[in-house]
Formats: structure tokens, C-alpha cells, sequence
């Protein structure tokens, strides 16, 4: 197992020179250099997600509503930037996972 952790570190160093993550990296900087858009994103995600967690029923009119008491942060160059780099990321990632665990829980007959 100790060889299959070894070449998970030597694939964490390299998604760490890709471009999708040294994109993310600049992007996250750039939000990180404003307080102010920083924390209103993280408020605004944390309504989103208890939207997502606790909400009974459809939550498609209240997720609308925060959307739209955000829409200026939401559209704000960096806040946009940073939530794109952010998803390419995530789906680099997803597809990783998808190649590595590909065949690993099929039963063959």
C-alpha cells in the first residue's frame, strides 16, 4: 500500500503544476486580497448550502432570492473568476477520481 500512497503524493504534485490549479491559485489570491468580497462570499455559500440542508421542500425560490440580493457580488470580476478556476478544479478532480477508481467495484461474472 505504501507504494500506492507514494504515487498519490507524486500526483498531488503534479495537479499542483498544472495550470487548472496555479489558475485557482491566482484567483484565490485575488479574493483573498479583499476582505470584504471574501467574507460576503462565504456568507452567501453558507445561505446557499443551508438553503440545500434545510429547507423543506422545493428550495428553487429561495435559492432565487439569494441570488438576487447577491447579484453584484455574484457578478463581480473576481468573485467570477475565482468560482470559475474554482469548479475547473473541481472537475480536474472529479475526473481523476473517475480514472482511478474506474473498474475497481465491478463484479465480473
Amino acid at each position: 500500500m505504501d507504494g500506492i500512497l507514494l504515487e498519490c503524493k507524486k500526483l498531488n504534485d503534479l495537479i499542483k503544476q498544472s495550470d487548472e490549479y496555479n489558475s485557482y491559485i491566482k484567483a484565490r489570491n485575488a479574493l483573498l486580497s479583499s476582505k470584504e468580497l471574501y467574507n460576503r462570499l462565504m456568507e452567501f455559500r453558507r445561505q446557499y448550502n443551508d438553503i440545500q440542508t434545510y429547507y423543506d421542500g422545493n428550495p428553487y425560490d429561495e435559492v432565487f432570492k439569494i441570488c438576487k440580493e447577491n447579484d453584484d457580488l455574484l457578478h463581480n470580476s473576481v468573485v467570477s473568476e475565482y468560482l470559475k478556476r474554482e469548479t475547473d478544479l473541481a472537475e480536474l478532480s472529479k475526473k481523476m477520481i473517475g480514472l482511478v477508481t474506474d473498474g475497481l467495484f465491478t463484479i465480473k461474472e
